[in-house]
C-alpha cells in the first residue's frame, strides 16, 4: 500500500466522509426508515378510532361513550404493544410491557378497570403528542423519497441546472440518517414514559419478584431445619432416651458398672446433640454477631486460609437482619475466593453510604479474576438473588487477570424493620 493510501486511511476527515457516505445504506438506516414509515399508519388508525368515538358520542349526547370507551382503550393498548415490538425489532430498544392494574371488586372497581385504565389513556396521549412530531416522518421518510423529488421539481421549473438538483437531493439523503437518529431518541424517550411501565410499577414488579424469592428461600430454610431436626437431633434424642432406659434397667438388676458405662456414653451423646443443635442455630443467627459485625468478620477472616484484612467504618451497629445477611454474604464470598480465585490476599471492607442511606460490603482479592454472575461454581447468581430480597444489589468487577471486587449494597433499615 502506498504512503498516500495509508494517509487516506488514517486521515480523520476521510474517515468521517466515508462514514457519512456509507451511513444511508447500512441496515440500521433502513430499519429506522421502515420504523418512521410505519409509525404514521398506526397513528392514523388510532386517530380514526378517536374521531369515530368522539363523533358518535356527540351525536348520541354522550350516551354511547360508556360503550365506545373500553374498545378504544383496548385498541390503544394493542397499538402500544405493536409499537413496542417494532421498537424492539427495528431499533433494538426493549421497552418493557406496562403492568395493568388488577380489577377490584364491585361497581367502582368495574368502572376504574374499564374507564380509568392508565395504560390505554397513556397510549392515546402518545398519539396526540405525536401529532406535533410530524417532523419524524418528514425527516425519516421525506428526506429520502418525497421531499427531494418535490424540491427538485420546483427548482427545475425555475431553470436550475441538473447539478444543483442532484446536490440538493444528495444533501437531504445523506442528512436523513443522523437527523432521524436524533429525532428517534426523543420518540423512544416518549415511548418509555407513555407506552412503558411507570417507575412505580417497575418498583412494584421488582418487589413482588424479590418477595416471591424471599418466601421460597424462607420455605426452603424451614424445610431444611425441619429435616435436620427430624433426621438428626430428634432421632438421636429418641436413642438417648432408650439408652437411659437400658441404664435404668441395668441398675435395677444390680449391674451398676454396666449402667455407669452406659450413662457415660449417654452423656457423651448428649454433648454431641447439643453441639449439633448449636451448629443448627449458628446457621440462623451466628453467635459471633453477639459482639458486633466487626468482631464477627475478623473471626471469619482468621478462619480463611488466605491472609484477609478487615476494615469496618460504621458509626453504630446495624439492625440484626442486616448484620446477619452481611455476615453470611462475607462468609460465602471468602469461601468462593479461597476456592476459585488463587489469590494471595483478600480485603473485606464495610462502609456506610450516608447519601443513599445504605451500607456497602466490599470484598476484593488479587486472584486470577474472570468471575461472572453466571459463572459455574461461584454461586454469585444465587447470592445476588438473596441480596435482592433485602432490597439490595450485588455487582461484580472481575477482569481476566484480576483483581476481583464484589460490592454488596443494602439499605440501612430502622431497628424495628430489621427485627
Amino acid at each position: 500500500m502506498s504512503e498516500n493510501a495509508v494517509t487516506m486511511e488514517t486521515n480523520p476527515v476521510t474517515a468521517v466522509v466515508r462514514r457519512v457516505l456509507r451511513e444511508p445504506f447500512t441496515a440500521r438506516a433502513w430499519r429506522t426508515f421502515v420504523f418512521c414509515f410505519c409509525q404514521p399508519f398506526l397513528d392514523l388508525v388510532c386517530l380514526i378510532a378517536i374521531g369515530i368515538a368522539v363523533a358518535v358520542s356527540i351525536v348520541t349526547g354522550g350516551l354511547a361513550s360508556p360503550v365506545l370507551l373500553p374498545p378504544l382503550l383496548g385498541l390503544s393498548r394493542g397499538l402500544g404493544g405493536l409499537r413496542r415490538a417494532m421498537t424492539r425489532q427495528l431499533l433494538g430498544v426493549d421497552i418493557p410491557e406496562p403492568v395493568r392494574a388488577p380489577r377490584r371488586p364491585g361497581a367502582l372497581g368495574f368502572i376504574a378497570y374499564h374507564f380509568g385504565e392508565a395504560v390505554g389513556w397513556r397510549g392515546i396521549g402518545y398519539v396526540l403528542i405525536r401529532l406535533l412530531m410530524i417532523f419524524e416522518f418528514v425527516v425519516g421518510v421525506g428526506f429520502r423519497l418525497g421531499l427531494p423529488l418535490v424540491f427538485m421539481g420546483a427548482i427545475h421549473d425555475r431553470g436550475v441546472n441538473s447539478v444543483t438538483l442532484v446536490a440538493v437531493w444528495t444533501a437531504m439523503f445523506l442528512a436523513a440518517p443522523p437527523l432521524t437518529e436524533l429525532i428517534l431518541q426523543l420518540d423512544v424517550w416518549l415511548m418509555r414514559r407513555l407506552l412503558g411501565p411507570s417507575e412505580d410499577s417497575l418498583r412494584i414488579r421488582e418487589l413482588e419478584q424479590t418477595r416471591s424469592h424471599a418466601i421460597n428461600e424462607a420455605a426452603a430454610t424451614l424445610r431444611r431445619i425441619e429435616r435436620d431436626l427430624h433426621d438428626g437431633a430428634q432421632a438421636r434424642l429418641v436413642a438417648l432416651g432408650m439408652q437411659l432406659g437400658r441404664a435404668e434397667r441395668q441398675f435395677e438388676r444390680g449391674e451398676s458398672e454396666a449402667g455407669l458405662s452406659l450413662i457415660r456414653e449417654t452423656r457423651a451423646e448428649a454433648k454431641a446433640i447439643v453441639q449439633e443443635l448449636r451448629d443448627l442455630v449458628r446457621g440462623i443467627h451466628p453467635p459471633a454477631l453477639d459482639s458486633g459485625l466487626e468482631p464477627a468478620l475478623r473471626t471469619l477472616a482468621a478462619k480463611t486460609p488466605i491472609p484477609t484484612s478487615v476494615r469496618v467504618g460504621l458509626r453504630s451497629r446495624l439492625p440484626a437482619a442486616t448484620e446477619t445477611i452481611l455476615y453470611f454474604t462475607a462468609a460465602e464470598l471468602l469461601t468462593n475466593a479461597a476456592k476459585h480465585s488463587g489469590a494471595q490476599a483478600i480485603a473485606v471492607t464495610v462502609i456506610g453510604d450516608i447519601r443513599e442511606d445504605a451500607v456497602q460490603l466490599i470484598v476484593t482479592d488479587d486472584g486470577r479474576g474472570g468471575a461472572r454472575m453466571d459463572g459455574a461454581g461461584t454461586g454469585l447468581r444465587g447470592l445476588a438473588e438473596r441480596i435482592r430480597t433485602m432490597d439490595g444489589h450485588l455487582t461484580v468487577l472481575s477482569p481476566v487477570g484480576g483483581p476481583t471486587t464484589v460490592t454488596v449494597q443494602l439499605p440501612t433499615m430502622k431497628a424495628d424493620e430489621g427485627n
